[in-house]
């Protein structure tokens, strides 16, 4: 079912576990329905998919695990219709062990093949941690968000995932002889990077023996739109953790982090989970929805430049 547009493609990470970024996909998901968008829900965590259960869909009829396997041959033919209307969803697979490490050719089909399908908006939630299969699919798309909660080990967790996705991205770019590539390595590794400290440090330091490759570096970082979420927020120093993030992030990835909203904490999504339907579509949740507007408004202005209708 070929779009007539493409579709803007949205990752979501952010290396730690139970920070939300399922739900958050779903009730993202669930505002633009309601603006009048067709979305695409992909579940990416290989090893552990849980986002069927956060769109009201019991057990997906088919998941990723037929398409990868040969079993489907188009990648329409796994999505499923969800409770949300004007929606489908791409399951993954928590029952199938070999599939959470998939062969590089067959994420390279999946890849490949997403931006071919029949939507307005593809929200891709990724799996937890920061390994390359998860941060291959972050920094394969042009916009991506970060989702943390407030706490030290989720924002040290986010960053860590950033860095990993942001030097996978770059090293994608260029042959494993290339000057690039070997100072881009040196840099990753603690042990040997030599004092560069940033990404802008080492494209300074690259630049003098290979001004084209640091110029496509600038360029693939310039190009991309990174956004941040906070998720379960209690109070306004929770907030601020989300600028001090982003002000870190652009000092040593050279990289700069949207910050387009925070979801408070409120009991309300523990009833819409059990309930396996968004937050957003029910009667009383009135706070969360106003949060979720706010965070889908400002992701649209940016991926799409406009406001909703």
């Amino acid at each position: 079912m070929p779009s007539s547009s493409s579709p803007v493609i949205v990752s979501i990470g952010g290396g730690k576990g139970g920070v939300g970024k399922s739900t958050l996909v779903a009730n993202i998901g669930a505002i633009l329905c309601s603006e009048g968008s067709r979305v695409g829900f992909i579940d990416a965590d290989l090893g552990g998919a849980n986002l069927h259960l956060c769109v009201g869909v019991r057990r997906p009829k088919f998941t990723l695990a037929d398409y990868l396997g040969g079993r489907v041959k188009e990648l329409s033919a796994v999505a499923v219709e969800t409770m949300v209307p004007n929606s489908w969803l791409i399951s993954g697979a928590s029952d199938i062990l070999g599939l959470a490490n998939p062969k590089y050719a067959q994420k390279r089909k999946l890849l490949n093949n997403i931006g071919r399908l029949d939507a307005d908006f593809i929200l891709v939630d990724l799996g937890a941690g920061a390994d390359t299969n998860v941060t291959d699919f972050f920094a394969a798309f042009p916009f991506g968000i970060v989702v943390s909660d407030s706490l030290p080990t989720s924002i040290e967790n986010a960053y860590g995932f950033l860095k990993n996705a942001t030097l996978r991205g770059l090293s994608r770019l260029f042959a494993p002889q290339s000057v690039f590539r070997h100072q881009l390595y040196r840099f990753a590794d603690p042990g040997s990077k030599g004092g560069v400290n940033s990404v802008e440090e080492l494209l300074s330091q690259v630049e003098r023996e290979a001004p084209e490759e640091t110029k496509r570096a600038r360029e693939w970082l310039a190009g991309r739109g990174t956004f941040l979420v906070i998720n379960m927020v209690r109070e306004r120093e929770d907030v601020e953790a989300g600028r001090k993030f982003a002000d870190i992030v652009k000092k040593y990835l050279s990289i700069n982090l949207f910050y387009i909203g925070y979801v408070i904490q409120d009991p309300k999504m523990r009833k819409s989970q059990k309930a396996m339907r968004p937050v957003v579509t029910m009667d009383d949740a009135a706070a969360a929805r106003e949060c979720f507007r706010a965070i889908t408004r400002n992701l649209r202005t940016l991926t799409k430049g406009e406001a909703p209708g």
